[in-house]
C-alpha cells in the first residue's frame, strides 16, 4: 500500500510498504479521509522532536473496517468508523483519563498512522460514524474534540470577553466552542490576513493583525483592562506572553498551543495579577463522543476551514508548502 513515510526533517516521500494485517483485538481500516494537523507539520520539520523517522503520521481520520483480527466480535467488515488516536498500554486499572495518562500512546506518533491507504487500530479506538457525517467532517472530529476539551475546562460566564491568540484550525475551533459556551465579544489575533478574514466569517467580533497593530494595547483599551478569558493556540513565547498581557487581572488563560517545548514568560505578572493559567491536552473518550455528536448534529460550522482536499500522492508537496509558509491554507484533508 502507499503511505507518506516520515524519513527525517523535511523528508516525507510517498512510499510503498506491505499491506498491514490486524492482530488480535484489532481491525484494519481503509482510510477515507485524514486531516493534516499542525503538530504533524512541526514534526515534519523536526522542530518538536515528537515524531520519529520511520513512522507514518496522521491521527485525524475516519474510514471503513475492511478486516478483523482474532477475537473481534462487536465490529464487522464495512462498518464506518471515526477513530480516536489515543490508546493505553496500561496493564491494569489506570487512575488517569487517557489524555493525562502516562500510559497514553498515539496512532500516528508511536505507531503508523493514517497518511496511508490502510491503518491498523485497536477496537477500543473505534467510534461509529453517524450516517449524516461526511468523511471530511468525520476526519476533523479529532481537532474538534481537542478544542471542546479546552473549552470545557475553561470557565466562561455568559457574555464574558474572550481573546483567541492564533487563528489556525485549533484557535478557530476554540472560538466556536467559546461562543457555544456563551461568550460575548470575541477578539482574534493572528498575523495572517487570510486567517483573520476566515475568523470574521466564522463569527469573530474583532480581528487584529499583530504585524500591523499593537494587539495588547487595542484589547486592553477596548475591554477596559483586558479580556476575561484568553485561549493561546500557537505555543511559542510571543503568543503565550500576549495571552498574559491581554487578560484582565484575575482572568483565565488556557494554553492549547504545543509548538515550543520551553518558553519565556513574565511570571511576576501571573503572580501579582492573580492570573489562572492552565494547560490543556487532547481529550478523553467522552469528549471525543461529544465532538462526533456535535459534528453530526450541525453544531460546529467547520466547513469553511477545509480549504483543500487532495489525494495522498500530493501530500509530500503540501507538507513542504505548509512548513515553508508558502501555503496559508487553514485545513487540508487528504483522501488516501
Amino acid at each position: 500500500m502507499k503511505v507518506l513515510m516520515y524519513r527525517g526533517p523535511w523528508e516525507m516521500p510517498v512510499e510503498e510498504i506491505a499491506d498491514p494485517t490486524p492482530g488480535p483485538g484489532k481491525v484494519l481500516i481503509d482510510v477515507k479521509a485524514v486531516g493534516i494537523c499542525g503538530s504533524d507539520v512541526h514534526g515534519y520539520t523536526g522542530s518538536t522532536g515528537r515524531r520519529t523517522p520511520g513512522v507514518v503520521m496522521g491521527h485525524e481520520f475516519a474510514g471503513v473496517i475492511s478486516a478483523l483480527g482474532d477475537g473481534v466480535n462487536d465490529w464487522a467488515r464495512g462498518d464506518e468508523v471515526v477513530v480516536i488516536p489515543f490508546y493505553s498500554v496500561a496493564t491494569g486499572p489506570d487512575p488517569y483519563p487517557i489524555n493525562r495518562s502516562p500510559n497514553r500512546r498515539m496512532t500516528g506518533m508511536d505507531e503508523h498512522g493514517a497518511y496511508a491507504q490502510q491503518v491498523v487500530v485497536r477496537t477500543s479506538q473505534l467510534f461509529r460514524k453517524p450516517e449524516k457525517l461526511s468523511w471530511q467532517r468525520a476526519a476533523l472530529c479529532e481537532p474538534v474534540a481537542v478544542t471542546l476539551h479546552a473549552a470545557s475546562i475553561t470557565p466562561i460566564d455568559p457574555m464574558q470577553t474572550v481573546a483567541i491568540i492564533g487563528a489556525g484550525p485549533i484557535g478557530l475551533m476554540a472560538m466556536l466552542w467559546a461562543r457555544v459556551k456563551g461568550a460575548g465579544k470575541i477578539i482574534v489575533t493572528d498575523r495572517s490576513a487570510h486567517r483573520l478574514e476566515l475568523a470574521e466569517e466564522l463569527g469573530a467580533d474583532v480581528v487584529i493583525n499583530v504585524d500591523e497593530q499593537d494587539a495588547v494595547s487595542i484589547i486592553r483599551e477596548m475591554t477596559g483592562g483586558g479580556v476575561d478569558v484568553s485561549f493561546e493556540a500557537v505555543g511559542i513565547t510571543p503568543t503565550a506572553q500576549q495571552a498574559v498581557d491581554a487578560t484582565r487581572n484575575g482572568g483565565q488563560i488556557t494554553w492549547i498551543g504545543n509548538s515550543a517545548k520551553t518558553i519565556t514568560i513574565d511570571m511576576q505578572a501571573i503572580v501579582t495579577r492573580e492570573l489562572t493559567v492552565r494547560g490543556t491536552y487532547g481529550f478523553d473518550e467522552k469528549d471525543f463522543a461529544a465532538a462526533i455528536a456535535a459534528m453530526a448534529g450541525g453544531r460546529m460550522n467547520i466547513e469553511p476551514l477545509i480549504e483543500r482536499v487532495a489525494p495522498l500522492a500530493e501530500g509530500s508537496e503540501i507538507f513542504r508548502q505548509l512548513a515553508k509558509g508558502e501555503s496559508d491554507l487553514v485545513k487540508v484533508v487528504l483522501e488516501p
